[in-house]
């Protein structure tokens, strides 16, 4: 059954430790998730199948986020000084916030790729951070 991506809760938190309300990021209207797995290719000179083998190797991924800028937001301003320190950050990003325990969504220890803002004459200020996974995604 589809899930509505409107009640999806983010948060942002300088451990693993499982998060408050206060650790939700304020402001935020998008979220990508996007673990992925590195493929080796295993074939070797006797295949005669014409196709390759591949073989799962490590784990990885990234988060994306965005929305608005909330300069007095303790979880947006994590993110922007542990883009700088290079400080691990877990953020956990509930898809189904009302789900049993481990299938409210994942939480996951990042670093702070890229952190930006964003602001024009005749629209609002905005904020998008890229982070990339240091770790294996735990259910939650």
């Amino acid at each position: 059954m589809a899930l509505p991506s409107h009640p999806a809760v983010v948060y942002a938190k300088s451990t693993n430790a499982a998060p408050s309300g206060s650790d939700e990021i304020d402001g935020l209207n998008s979220v990508g998730y996007s673990p992925s797995v590195d493929l080796l290719d295993v074939t070797d000179f006797k295949d005669t199948t014409g196709a390759k083998l591949k073989m799962a190797a490590l784990s990885d991924g990234s988060i994306s986020l965005s929305g608005d800028l909330e300069i007095g937001d303790a979880p947006q301003a994590l993110l922007r000084s542990s883009m700088l320190t290079g400080a691990s950050v877990w953020i956990t990003i509930h898809f189904n916030p009302s789900g049993s325990a481990g299938s409210k969504g994942f939480q996951v220890e990042c670093k702070v790729e890229s952190y930006d803002i964003n602001a024009s004459v005749d629209g609002k200020n905005e904020f998008s951070a890229s982070l990339q996974f240091t770790g294996a995604p735990v259910a939650v």
